[in-house]
């Protein structure tokens, strides 16, 4: 993951750099288990944004991937009158904690909520993503660049918009 890291974190700070200050964001980092990096839901006001993207760039790899804590924690603290979606953002090995697909499921249809995955690498666990994506409503793919990550996350961003307005 190490060798990935600052392509999924300079991709994940681009489309953090283009949000607008009705925009808010959460950040969850997880490898043998989860941390609210950002400590909460971050308004993205230019110093908000700001401060975070040097942050970012500060994380480091260790451990192995437990998605499921990750996605855990990711819907903990969540506004019942906001529509959320999480943005997962990993090498997608998922080597730690729960794998069994069938809690990854249990999981995703415990809260009203979009998973757009987006996994940088060859030793993804691509059923495992395909469960936890299109059983929520939302899609997954490949990335293999900053550049690929930001569109999809941008791309995924007005699908959540477009289905807002709905």
């Amino acid at each position: 993951m190490s060798s990935k890291l600052h392509t999924l974190t300079d991709g994940v700070s681009r489309v953090i750099g283009k949000m607008s200050p009705e925009d808010r964001f959460r950040i969850i980092t997880f490898s043998d288990s989860a941390r609210d990096f950002s400590r909460g839901w971050v308004t993205a006001t230019p110093e908000n944004v700001e401060r975070t993207l040097k942050n970012i760039q500060k994380i480091k790899s260790s451990g192995g991937t437990n998605i499921y804590d990750g996605l855990s924690m990711a819907m903990e603290k969540l506004d019942d009158d906001r529509a959320t979606s999480v943005v997962l953002v990993t090498d997608g090995v998922t080597n730690q904690g729960i794998v069994d697909p069938v809690k990854f499921h249990e999981l995703t249809k415990s809260h009203d909520i979009r998973i757009f995955g987006f996994l940088l690498g060859n030793s993804a666990n691509w059923p495992l993503m395909r469960t936890i994506c299109d059983g929520s409503g939302g899609f997954y793919a490949g990335v293999s660049n900053a550049d690929d990550i930001m569109g999809q996350i941008l791309q995924a961003k007005s699908k959540i918009l477009h289905e807002s307005l709905h």
